[in-house]
């Protein structure tokens, strides 16, 4: 519901700064900004306002993802949950600029979108990352992404520190933040002008001097599991050193705790409220893949499982499969070594900030759970509401247009029928949502659609597995001239290509259900010869079948007047 002016009264403000909440306040918002926050009546109001009684109620900023990985049906489960603002960690940069825009435009429901695109690797997994060869290069690929309207850069594993140097000099000299999934010791990264780091990634690894620990850091090999198995073996002794360099330098830590919360016994308590959740009529929309992951069925939360499971193993390679490497013991000994970094640096005045890695786990619900997490780990309430939303905008770069209540900002609140201060699983009670100074509506709708759905079956790692289902033709004669093939399916990419057996011939992407190819004359023998698709195989699963089904296709004998 849109208004000219909303006034919201009454309620307990907790503002975002961290100071004492404000009792029987009033916001009024104009348009899409805050104009006004006071104790008590904020003067006459007019006839025309929309007057929202907070009595009784919370009143607090909007919540912030610091970490997802977009999807074209997400937009609702974050409204929902008073999520108004979510920061893309990988993503096909056109497509994620477009869903930004839809959003902005008023055109498409759901948070705000702040993006980086595919980011920069050392070798590239899908086909939406970038890899600079070397600092210059590095540099000209900054430029050209922030031209195309990215809000900040990312690394990811393997940069090496020089480049890294390099995109962070680029990007800070333009004012955009530099942000990193590591898999080393973040100090040098820290040095380097890395502002972020996803996972809390290379924390651990800064911690870890002794030959037995780098011993036990050397034979952790499945990166998915790192930033978990990792804390298994840090030393808790140079944990001081670490968070004196962090606070020093300001480095946002983003730990996504929620991603420790299977192996640590929460995985049936999430699966039946998530379970209650995807039960709307509203949320028919959601695809049964998604649902399963959500509801942990595939297993897809981060190797999350330390029981096996043949079954879903043969199903994805056992990929996020942690089972037999790192046991549920050692997996709460890291989390509690976790816990105890962030509560120390949290003391010291460390900036930590909420994010959940969705749609690996459920949006929305997912960023209250890990607020809860971070209470659980040693910090306050306020603490935890603030890494949600005024430490979350400084992280974007948004802190003075979001992150607090305070005039002149931004027009994201949500309101709250509990206290979170008393208990955060209060934050859960959102009532209200608004964005852009407009009451959201949170209902699910069934008849929910993207208009600019995803160009490619693609998750957040790697190539789907095509499925060839029909080609123009299947039958060929020796000698034939060469031969142009339509072939329909699914999951194609730019970079497939279609197999004549095990030649790979010409091929030209048309749309993600069609592709083009020519077949050689010269490979025209009699005999039946399969035709596949192979999409480009991820570097990080090279057990991963990038391969399609195969269909048949015979060639004959010239019968009379046939051939040349």
């Amino acid at each position: 519901m849109a208004a000219r002016m909303l006034v919201i009264q009454g309620g307990r403000l907790i503002d975002g700064n961290g100071g004492r909440p404000v009792d029987n306040a009033t916001v009024v918002i104009e348009k899409n900004r805050i104009k006004r926050v006071a104790s008590g009546l904020a003067g006459e109001i007019p006839q025309e306002a929309t007057v929202i009684d907070a009595r009784g109620k919370t009143i607090l900023p909007g919540l912030i993802d610091n970490h997802i990985h977009h999807r074209d049906l997400l937009g609702e489960l974050f409204l929902a949950f008073g999520v108004t603002s979510v920061r893309d960690l990988g993503n096909h940069l056109e497509w994620i600029l477009a869903q930004r825009d839809a959003v902005n435009g008023g055109r498409l429901a759901g948070p705000r979108i702040f993006c980086a695109g595919g980011g920069f690797y050392a070798r590239a997994s899908a086909a939406h990352q970038q890899v600079p060869n070397d600092p210059a290069e590095a540099k000209q690929m900054v430029k050209a992404v922030i031209k195309r309207g990215v809000d900040y850069v990312k690394t990811h594993l393997h940069v090496s520190l020089e480049i890294t140097r390099a995109l962070a000099e680029e990007a800070h000299a333009a004012g955009f933040k530099t942000l990193g999934h590591l898999d080393t010791s973040i100090l040098p990264y820290a040095e380097a002008g890395i502002d972020g780091v996803e996972h809390a990634s290379g924390c651990a690894e800064a911690t870890i001097r002794s030959a037995q620990g780098l011993a036990n850091l050397a034979s952790v090999k499945l990166w998915l599991a790192k930033f978990l198995a990792c804390w298994t073996f840090a030393e808790r002794e140079h944990y001081p050193e670490v968070i004196d360099l962090l606070t020093r330098k300001g480095t946002f830590i983003e730990p996504t705790m929620v991603l420790w919360g299977a192996p640590l016994g929460m995985r049936e308590k999430w699966e039946r409220e998530d379970y209650e959740t995807l039960k709307s009529p509203g949320l028919s929309y959601v695809p049964e893949n998604l649902r399963l992951q959500w509801l942990d069925h595939y297993y897809l939360a981060y190797g999350a499982r330390v029981e096996p499971a043949p079954a879903q193993d043969a199903v994805i390679g056992n990929r996020y499969s942690i089972y037999g490497i790192y046991p549920r013991e050692g997996l709460r000994e890291g989390f509690e070594r976790l816990q105890e970094f962030l509560a120390q640096l949290a003391r010291a005045g460390g900036n930590i900030v909420t994010g959940t890695d969705a749609a690996a786990v459920m949006p929305g619900i997912s960023l209250h759970r890990e607020m809860e997490f971070l209470v659980g780990a040693g910090l306050t309430p306020m603490q935890a509401i603030q890494s949600a939303t005024k430490v979350g905008a400084q992280y974007l770069g948004q802190e003075n247009e979001l992150g607090t209540i305070e005039e002149g900002k931004l027009a994201d609140l949500i309101i709250l029928s509990g206290d979170p201060l008393k208990d955060i699983r209060q934050s859960r009670t959102v009532e209200v949502v608004i964005k852009d100074g407009e009451v959201i509506d949170r209902a699910f709708h069934a008849s929910f659609t993207n208009p600019i759905p995803r160009p490619t079956g693609i998750e957040f790692y790697g190539y789907p597995i095509p499925r060839l289902e029909k080609v123009s033709r299947q039958v060929a004669v020796e000698n034939e001239a060469d031969i142009e093939l339509s072939i329909e399916g699914k999951d194609f990419f730019p970079g497939s290509v279609v197999y004549f057996g095990a030649s790979p011939v010409p091929t030209k992407f048309l749309s993600q259900q069609e592709l083009s190819a020519v077949i050689p004359r010269h490979l025209l023998r009699v005999g039946t010869t399969p035709l596949t698709i192979v999409n480009p195989t991820p570097h990080e699963f090279p057990n991963l079948g990038a391969t399609s089904n195969g269909l048949p296709f015979m060639v004959r004998f010239a019968s009379a007047g046939q051939g040349n």
